[in-house]
């Protein structure tokens, strides 16, 4: 019985693994009709306009008045936000603190190395007592601050990027 059942399995599986016929490749090229697929063009009345080149038929709205019109609601709102957005003077963003510490002459000369790295920053050198701190860049954005963030990164092993409010003039 188990031998049985062995060539069956071996049959099964040969069977299974045995090649398919593939169908050889005839000189005859593929070629199909597509003409009733294709979309028809059934009328042109006179509010539509076709142009030839672009094959293109568009119709003309000019003269159709709005039913649900909501622009003098959304000015309404906009003019709102406006109002209350006037007297916010900043913006929340981020800098790139590059130095921290005590040592006044570590902050400008790390001041100076930022401007080696970074030739269009500014950074500024900032006396909070006791703490001289360098910080370079305005960003909006995490994201927005990680290119320079790299490049300080390889000299200052310490910088972080840190949030911010950015003042607006």
């Amino acid at each position: 019985m188990k031998n049985l059942t062995y060539i069956l399995v071996v049959a099964l599986l040969a069977m299974g693994c045995s090649q398919s016929t593939i169908p050889s490749a005839s000189d005859e090229s593929y070629k199909e009709d597509l003409e009733p697929l294709r979309p028809k063009i059934l009328a042109i009345d006179d509010s539509m306009s076709f142009t030839i080149d672009s094959a293109v038929i568009k119709k003309d709205y000019s003269s159709i008045e709005p039913t649900y019109d909501v622009t003098a609601n959304l000015n309404a709102v906009l003019d709102s936000i406006v109002s209350l957005r006037s007297n916010v003077n900043y913006v929340d963003g981020f800098t790139i603190l590059v130095y921290s510490g005590t040592d006044s002459e570590k902050a400008r000369l790390a001041k100076g190395k930022v401007f080696t790295i970074l030739h269009e920053s500014r950074p500024i050198l900032k006396f909070d007592e006791p703490n001289f701190r360098v910080k370079v860049g305005k960003y909006y954005s995490r994201l927005e601050a990680q290119r320079d963030y790299a490049a300080i990164k390889k000299e200052f092993t310490k910088a972080i990027i840190i949030p911010e409010k950015i003042y607006i003039n």
